[in-house]
């Protein structure tokens, strides 16, 4: 997939929603209007933290990480794919956060309010609301709230019920704007000029395109290398099991079988090129070994042909 233009970003895109909301001057009023509450200040502010526990640790990185005076944790993703268990990622960044606010020694009670918000530029539940809050209550009374402090908000851009503050459902619109490629009215909203007013200063910028390049293409290279290793991983698997069938069955199916590996010869080939570029890439001649499913000392042939 080619990486988009700098200058085509809109909030809709993950880096520029994270360059523009770091800014406590942006990100502020978002939540007041959100949580219909007032923050006195934003005391810490982290753009894409990284909350990681222990090396083999899946780890967790944070779009826009904030505390406000009351040490009330905030983090704010913008969600552009939509993505399956998106639940269950709340529930792992909220106790990444949880981990991170309690210092040793310190009892439970300790433990400050925090909020996991996610912006989606479509309806992850398919209800049509445009803002989505998690409740928590006692299973046959619910009169009975649940508190354990934890608070978790998806916001869907493509709302077809406004059940928010005119703010909120103005922001929304001008995501959803940003995502299909049009322009939006942002006169009659102070703060939604000042939201495109720092969008189009950061795209004056050398460094902050510089930044974005960065960026986007390691990712690339991180999804690249991801689908060649799922390729490596679902030919060895197939070239195992035919194998194993044709030792099993008889001398006909051995024939069929031998045809496959025929037709699987031009598999192989692709194999070997992605052996090369595996190797180039710094993996060890072990790894691919284990991943092609071809004898070491093969293996170590093909990556260092000329």
């Amino acid at each position: 997939m080619p990486i988009k233009n700098f200058q085509d970003l809109t909030l809709a895109d993950d880096f520029m929603f994270g360059e523009v909301m770091r800014l406590p001057q942006n990100v502020k009023p978002f939540l007041e209007a959100l949580l219909n509450i007032k923050i006195a200040s934003i005391n810490v502010i982290d753009k894409q933290k990284d909350l990681d526990d222990t090396y083999d640790a899946h780890g967790i990185r944070l779009d826009v990480y904030l505390e406000d005076e009351n040490h009330t944790k905030y983090d704010v993703e913008m969600q552009r794919t939509l993505r399956r268990y998106l639940e269950k990622r709340v529930r792992y960044y909220q106790s990444g956060i949880d981990r991170r606010t309690l210092e040793a020694g310190e009892d439970y009670e300790e433990l400050k309010d925090s909020y996991v918000i996610f912006v989606c530029t479509s309806d992850y539940f398919g209800k049509g609301l445009a803002v989505y809050e998690k409740e928590s209550h006692v299973k046959d009374a619910p009169e009975v709230p649940f508190e354990d402090g934890s608070h978790a908000l998806i916001l869907n851009a493509d709302f077809t019920k406004g059940n928010a503050n005119r703010e909120v459902l103005e922001f929304l619109k001008y995501i959803r704007a940003g995502y299909e490629g049009r322009d939006y009215d942002v006169s009659g909203s102070q703060y939604l000029k000042q939201i495109d007013y720092t969008i189009e200063d950061l795209k004056k910028r050398n460094e902050e395109e510089v930044k974005y390049m960065t960026i986007a293409m390691k990712m690339r290279d991180v999804r690249k290398e991801g689908i060649e290793e799922g390729l490596l991983a679902g030919l060895a698997k197939g070239r195992q099991e035919g194998l194993a069938k044709g030792r099993q069955e008889g001398r006909q199916e051995g024939r069929q079988e031998g045809r496959q590996e025929g037709r699987q010869e031009g598999q192989i080939n692709e194999q070997l090129k992605i052996v090369k570029r595996m190797y180039a890439r710094g993996r060890s001649l072990e790894e691919i070994s284990d991943m092609v499913g071809l004898p070491l000392e093969k293996v170590r042939q093909l990556a260092e042909q000329e």
